[in-house]
């Protein structure tokens, strides 16, 4: 009888396909592009109530928090079609709840700008304090600004220090964006309000006059939680992701239509020049050639 031969476990379990959540989603990209679609739906039919002046009832303004829940569905869906879907799942949820726990507690205790309370018109309110769309938008400005920063450095992927840059704008791009979304989700939305001890002194925009200093360390502590999970293992290739894009420029929009509808000249002016030059900006770095490193520096690490 001839001898049965010896199985190799370890070669055979490496030729075993990867598990569903160590590889990215084959139809994330097609929930990106229906999710965009959505998002420009919803963009649209915003913009069409504000200049009609039309109010939704108290019963559907629920319906105010699908615009970023879209969009951090598109920014999900899209990293999803690039990373291992366990990155992205921690990644996000991560995100959430840190925005979510650190909201709460400012709503509460009143630290560090002054106590504020979400509208209950929007419906259930999460850790009894935040309103359940609030997060999302979180979610969607820090995932979104930092894809997008990818794709205008993207001609400098190569060069010394990528990865500070790449911090650098997207804490720009989140910051720009959250400076418009402010006075929009409190004056226009009413999402928010700031307690009447905190808008009697010096502020800026109606909001403490540090807040945007503290909405930077904010995005910062966001992003340096989202960016262990969002690098990548494997060579990505170099054609640009321009869902991340799309869907910052979606958020602008809504903030700048509805502070403009609202008459706040300053955030529709910030908004309007910030939205223009990221597009600008996008757009070349999506279409410029790779710059290459110098001999002597080394390569940065390849992000998603």
């Amino acid at each position: 009888m001839p001898r049965k031969q010896p199985t190799n476990d370890r070669a055979f379990t490496a030729q075993q396909p990867p598990s569903f959540w160590l590889q990215p989603v084959r139809q994330a990209a097609r929930v990106e592009w229906v999710a965009l679609g959505l998002l420009a739906v919803g963009v649209l039919a915003s913009a069409i109530s504000t200049l009609a002046g039309w109010r939704l009832a108290p019963d559907w303004r629920w319906t105010e928090g699908l615009i970023p829940v879209l969009a951090s569905v598109a920014v999900l869906a899209s990293l999803a079609s690039r990373l291992p879907l366990q990155n992205v799942l921690f990644c996000g949820v991560l995100v959430f709840l840190t925005a979510g726990m650190v909201m709460a507690v400012g709503a509460f205790s009143g630290s560090p700008l002054g106590r504020f309370e979400f509208t209950r018109e929007l419906g259930p309110r999460l850790l009894a304090h935040v309103a359940w769309p609030a997060p999302f938008l979180w979610l969607a400005v820090v995932l979104s600004a930092r894809q997008t920063a990818r794709v205008i450095l993207r001609p400098w992927r190569r060069i010394k220090y990528y990865g500070w840059w790449l911090l650098g704008v997207s804490l720009g791009l989140g910051l720009g964006l959250s400076l418009v979304l402010e006075p929009f989700g409190r004056r226009v939305l009413g999402w928010w309000q700031w307690s009447a001890v905190v808008t009697g002194h010096t502020h800026w925009l109606g909001a403490p006059v540090f807040f945007p200093v503290a909405v930077a360390v904010f995005l910062l502590v966001l992003l340096l939680i989202a960016t262990p999970w969002l690098i990548a293992k494997r060579t990505l290739g170099l054609t640009p992701d321009y869902g991340p894009v799309l869907t910052w420029l979606a958020l602008d929009v809504w903030a700048v239509q509805g502070a403009f509808g609202g008459q706040l000249w300053i955030p529709s002016v910030l908004g309007l020049a910030v939205g223009v030059v990221t597009a600008v900006l996008a757009w070349h770095g999506g279409r410029a050639p790779l710059t290459t490193p110098a001999a002597a520096e080394p390569a940065s690490v390849s992000t998603a």
